[in-house]
């Protein structure tokens, strides 16, 4: 489903939309779906904010820290037994109340923080590929 809305905004909102889109591609549709989207989650997990990476992907992170994969990730490598927000804390230097955020916005967002996990593995699978091949010259 698909809502059609016309919106008015101020004369320096417009500019900075504007300027946004011209450097960065973006359509307003694109623009404002993202902006939409990205502050009604953050309106659901407070402590949540949205960064770009160098691909131009924006994805979660904690307000005041990483990226939320990386807590998922840090949670997936301790055994299930060992799964608590204490060892997460305790390994990522977070505190209890940021590892919780971090696990209630994966709980509700599982799908795109699994394909972050994803997308990282495969990004260092790659480049340790490239680098036992550079190894391989050496030989």
């Amino acid at each position: 489903m698909s809502l059609a809305i016309s919106v008015r905004l101020s004369d320096p909102i417009e500019k900075s939309a504007a300027d946004y889109m011209a450097s960065s591609g973006w359509s307003k549709s694109t623009l404002v779906n993202t902006a939409l989207d990205e502050w009604l989650r953050t309106q659901a997990h407070p402590g949540i904010r949205f960064v770009s990476t160098p691909h131009g992907q924006r994805i979660a992170a904690l307000a005041g820290g990483p990226e939320v994969w990386t807590v998922a990730e840090s949670w997936l490598q301790h055994e299930p037994a060992d799964r608590t927000v204490a060892n997460v804390a305790a390994a990522t230097g977070l505190t209890a109340r940021e590892v919780e955020c971090a696990l209630a916005y994966w709980a509700d967002n599982k799908a795109e923080i699994d394909a972050d996990v994803e997308r990282v593995h495969n990004a260092q699978r790659q480049a340790r590929e490239a680098w036992e091949r550079r190894q391989s010259l050496y030989a």
